[in-house]
């Protein structure tokens, strides 16, 4: 039996009404969730600046990977979503949401696909441990943009596969970039390094 578009959507819907919190969620899951789907984003931008301000040079190529995936990815989403527009839970309508968002197009997910971007370009770049660690909350940010009721399981598993994608074609095309990247490494440590010395000297 094929997987038709119907059928497609008909399990996308019943994983969301299994994964969607109730009408009457504790309290406690709410803030559970909206700190899942709104807040846990910021760590991997967080881990790409610690990276860069290292000053350590294989740290900071991996994070311009991570970078250059994450752009990619994203751009991609966006064409995905003009060309292929899919609502969102709340304007279909299905299931609650609990959290405000604008109606635009929800497959892929940004916020996943940014998650997944980077944690697979730390894989590929073999930092297999902090890779993990991202990749366990990309599963609590896939958890909660769905509970909130903003995204479809569907955004998720797109989201994966765009950022998979991207991290794959960055790592091959990464012979040819490791130029620019000593460049941007060399302008941050002569910036800062100037930095440094202005203020050593005042």
């Amino acid at each position: 039996m094929f997987l038709t578009s119907e059928n497609a959507e008909n399990i996308n819907d019943t994983v969301f009404l299994l994964l969607n919190a109730p009408a009457h969620a504790s309290t406690a899951m709410l803030s559970f969730g909206n700190a899942c789907a709104s807040w846990l984003i910021f760590t991997y931008p967080l881990a790409l600046l610690i990276y860069w301000f290292s000053f350590n040079r294989n740290h900071q190529q991996v994070a311009l990977s991570a970078l250059l995936t994450s752009l990619i990815a994203l751009s991609i989403n966006v064409i995905i979503g003009d060309f292929f527009p899919h609502p969102r839970p709340f304007m279909v309508p299905i299931g609650h949401t609990f959290i405000s968002h604008v109606s635009d197009s929800s497959f892929p997910s940004d916020h996943m696909t940014l998650a997944c971007a980077v944690t697979f370009s730390l894989f590929f770049s073999q930092r297999l441990i902090l890779g993990a660690v991202l990749l366990i909350l990309s599963g609590f940010i896939a958890w909660g943009r769905i509970y909130m009721g903003v995204h479809f399981p569907g955004d998720m598993l797109g989201s994966v596969l765009v950022a998979l994608g991207c991290a794959f074609a960055v790592n091959k095309a990464e012979p040819l970039l490791i130029p620019l990247f000593d460049k941007l490494s060399d302008l941050n440590a002569y910036v800062f390094g100037y930095l440094k010395l202005t203020r050593a000297k005042h």
